[in-house]
C-alpha cells in the first residue's frame, strides 16, 4: 500500500513516522526518525454515549495491524499497552507519537457509530437506531452492537410471507403485532416522557405448537430470526446479570429469549428479573470502587418461549400476572410443513419492515399517539374482566391492538384486529380464573374436611374405628390456627372429585395466598411436605402429605383429660 500523511511537524509513510526538527542556532532542519509508521486509520463518534474512538493502524514485524481504541485512553501511561499488538510506541516515544496523532486527527473524517437499538436522542432530534438512524430524514451511523439487524433478502419476498401465511391465522397475527409493539413501547417512554413497563409475553407448549415460528414472526421485521449468537432470538443458560444485558439500552427493537435460561436459575432469582424488565431499570451496581455506577435502562416488548409455564415456576405474587402474559398451549401454526416454510422464508428475507414501520409512526404527531393509546386503553378495558389490575392489563394491551392497526396501514395488509383483541381477552379470563381457583379450592376444603374429619387423627389424638385414614389434622388453639395434612392420593382425589381437575394449578394459586404448606428449605418449589401419619408405613420423616392452612378452630374437638386438669376450678364452672 501506498502511505503518505503530512501534518504541521510531522509526515509518515511506509518506512515510518519522522519529526521536523530545526537547529535553534542555524534554523535549518531536517526530519528524524522516530518510530515505524502508525496513522489513524479510522476515526468514530459513538453517538449514543458521545464517545471518539481511534482506528490506530501500525507496522509491525510480521505486517500490519489494527486497533480500536477510546480516546481517553490517548495518554501516556495508557498508550503503551498498544506495545503488546506490536506498536512501536516505547515509553520514550509515547508523547511524540500521541502528539503527531492529534495533529493527523485533524484530517480524519468523523465516521458516526453506535451501539443502542431503538429510540435515542441525537443532536436533539429523536432518531430510532437500526443499521442506520431512522427518522422522516435518515442519517448516515454504523451500528457496531451484539445483534445482527442488517437487512437480508427483500421486502417484498418478506411481506409476501406475512400475507401468505401470517395473514387469517390470527395467532400469526398476535405474534407479528407482539413484535412491532416494542416500537410503541420504547416511543411512549422516549417520545412522550411517560413510563411505560416493557411488555413481557411467555409463550409456552410442546414442541409441535409452532411457538419459534411465532418468535420469528415477532422479530422478523426488524432483524435475525435464526436462533444463534447475534440473533434477535436469544438462547443461553445465562445468569440475572446475563439476562439483564441481553435488553440493556433496547428502546424499541423486539426481543426473545428462550426460556431454558430463566428456568434454571430458581424463583427468587426468575421473580426478580422478570420485575426488572418489566420496570425498565437495572438495579443498583457499585463498581470496583464501591461508587454506583450508570444503571441500564429500555423500553421494549420481550417475548421467552419454552415448554413449561412460567407463571408456574414463580411464587405467584398477584402483580407477576399484571407484567408477564403467558399463552399457553396455543396452536401457532397449522402443521409442519407450514412452519417450515415460514421458518425457511423469515430466515432469508428479514430486517426489511422497521424502517418503513417507523416512518409512518413519526408522521403523526406525539398527541395523536398518545390520545390513540387512551382510546385503544378505554376500548380494552371495557371489554377486559373486572380486576383490580384492569387499568393497567388495558394499558398493556393497547399497545398491541395499536401496532396491529399501524402494521394494516403501513403494509396495506388486513390483520384480524378484533380477532387478536379476543386471544389478548380470552388470555386474561384465563389467567383471571387461574387467580379464583385457589380462594374456591381453599373453602371447599375447609367444608369437604368437616364432612370427613372421621378419617383424620386429630392432634395426635383420637382412633377412627373401622375408617380409612387420610390424614391429620394439627389444631392450634393459641393461634387459632387450623393445619391440615392429606395424603397425596387423597388429596389429588378430592380436588378431582370436586371439580378441580388440574392438581398443580390448584397447588400453584394455594402457595400464592400463603396457605400451602412447604418444606422450609426446599430449593426445587416442591408443593408437597412430609409428616408422620399414624397407620402408614412411615419413614424416619413420614410420608408425603400436601399441608393446607386455615384461619380459625373450624373442626370440632373434645378437651383432652389433660386439658381438663389445666383448667382453673372457676373455668370448669363458667364453661
Amino acid at each position: 500500500m501506498t502511505l503518505k500523511i503530512v501534518t504541521k511537524n510531522y509526515k509518515c509513510n511506509q518506512k515510518g513516522v519522522y519529526k521536523w526538527v530545526e537547529d535553534e542556532k542555524t534554523s535549518k532542519g531536517n526530519w528524524v526518525w522516530i518510530s515505524r509508521a502508525i496513522y489513524l486509520s479510522k476515526l468514530y463518534r459513538k453517538i449514543d454515549t458521545d464517545e471518539v474512538l481511534w482506528e490506530v493502524t501500525f507496522s509491525c514485524n510480521d505486517g500490519w495491524q489494527s486497533d480500536v481504541i477510546s480516546r481517553r485512553d490517548v495518554t501516556e501511561q495508557k498508550f503503551t499497552a498498544l506495545m503488546a499488538k506490536g506498536a512501536d510506541v516505547t515509553i520514550w516515544k509515547t508523547k511524540i507519537i500521541i502528539d503527531y496523532l492529534l495533529e493527523q486527527e485533524q484530517q480524519v473524517p468523523v465516521d458516526k457509530i453506535h451501539e443502542q437499538v431503538g429510540w435515542l436522542l441525537y443532536d436533539e432530534k429523536h432518531y430510532f437506531s437500526q443499521n442506520q438512524l431512522i427518522s422522516l430524514q435518515n442519517q448516515p451511523s454504523k451500528y457496531v452492537g451484539e445483534y445482527n439487524i442488517f437487512s437480508k433478502g427483500t421486502f417484498d419476498d418478506w411481506l409476501l410471507t406475512i400475507n401468505k401465511y401470517v395473514v387469517g391465522n390470527p395467532s400469526l397475527e398476535l405474534a407479528l403485532s407482539m413484535g412491532f409493539s416494542a416500537v410503541l413501547v420504547g416511543y411512549i417512554n422516549k417520545f412522550l416522557n411517560i413510563h411505560a413497563d416493557s411488555l413481557i409475553f411467555h409463550i409456552c407448549g410442546n414442541s409441535t405448537t409452532g411457538k419459534t415460528t411465532a418468535a420469528m414472526v415477532a422479530v422478523s421485521g426488524f432483524g435475525d430470526p435464526k436462533e444463534g449468537p447475534k440473533s434477535l432470538i436469544q438462547s443461553f443458560n445465562g445468569t440475572d446479570n446475563a439476562l439483564t444485558k441481553v435488553i440493556a439500552n433496547n428502546n424499541g427493537m423486539p426481543i426473545v429469549c428462550d426460556e431454558t435460561s430463566l428456568a434454571t436459575m430458581g424463583t427468587k432469582k426468575l421473580v426478580n428479573v422478570l420485575y426488572t424488565w418489566a420496570k425498565n431499570l437495572e438495579k443498583a451496581r457499585l463498581n470496583k470502587d464501591s461508587v454506583q455506577r450508570e444503571r441500564a435502562s429500555w423500553a421494549t416488548t420481550i417475548i421467552t418461549t419454552g415448554e413449561g409455564s412460567l407463571i408456574d415456576q414463580v411464587n405467584q405474587n398477584e402483580g407477576m400476572r399484571a407484567r408477564v402474559f403467558e399463552f399457553q398451549n396455543i396452536q401457532w401454526t397449522n402443521d409442519a410443513t407450514q412452519a417450515k416454510a415460514i421458518n425457511h422464508s423469515l430466515s432469508n428475507n428479514y430486517g426489511q419492515a422497521s424502517e418503513i414501520f417507523v416512518k409512518k409512526l413519526l408522521s403523526y404527531t406525539k398527541t395523536f399517539i398518545q390520545k390513540s393509546w387512551e382510546y385503544e386503553t378505554e376500548q380494552m378495558a371495557l371489554i377486559l374482566p373486572d380486576s383490580k389490575f384492569n387499568d393497567r392489563i388495558s394499558k398493556k394491551f393497547a399497545l398491541i391492538i395499536m401496532a396491529a392497526k399501524l402494521i394494516n396501514e403501513v403494509f396495506e395488509i388486513n390483520l384480524d384486529v378484533e380477532a387478536i383483541r379476543e386471544l389478548l381477552v380470552l388470555q386474561e379470563i384465563e389467567s383471571l380464573e387461574e387467580r379464583l381457583i385457589g380462594p374456591k379450592a381453599h373453602e371447599m376444603m375447609r367444608e369437604w374436611l368437616l364432612k370427613n374429619q372421621k378419617h383424620f387423627y386429630i392432634n395426635k389424638e383420637g382412633n377412627p374405628e373401622n375408617q380409612t385414614i387420610w390424614g391429620r389434622i394439627d389444631i392450634d388453639k393459641k393461634n387459632k390456627k387450623t393445619q391440615a395434612y392429606i395424603l397425596s392420593s387423597d388429596f389429588k382425589r378430592m380436588l378431582v372429585e370436586n371439580g378441580f381437575s388440574d392438581v398443580k394449578v390448584v397447588l400453584r394459586e394455594l402457595d400464592a395466598m400463603g396457605v400451602l404448606i412447604k418444606e422450609k428449605d426446599s430449593k426445587q418449589n416442591k408443593y408437597h411436605t412430609r409428616r408422620v401419619i399414624k397407620g402408614e408405613e412411615n419413614t424416619k420423616n413420614g410420608v408425603q402429605v400436601y399441608g393446607i392452612e386455615f384461619d380459625g378452630r373450624f373442626i370440632y374437638q373434645t378437651s383432652t383429660p389433660l386439658e381438663v386438669s389445666k383448667m382453673s376450678r372457676k373455668g370448669i364452672r363458667n364453661s
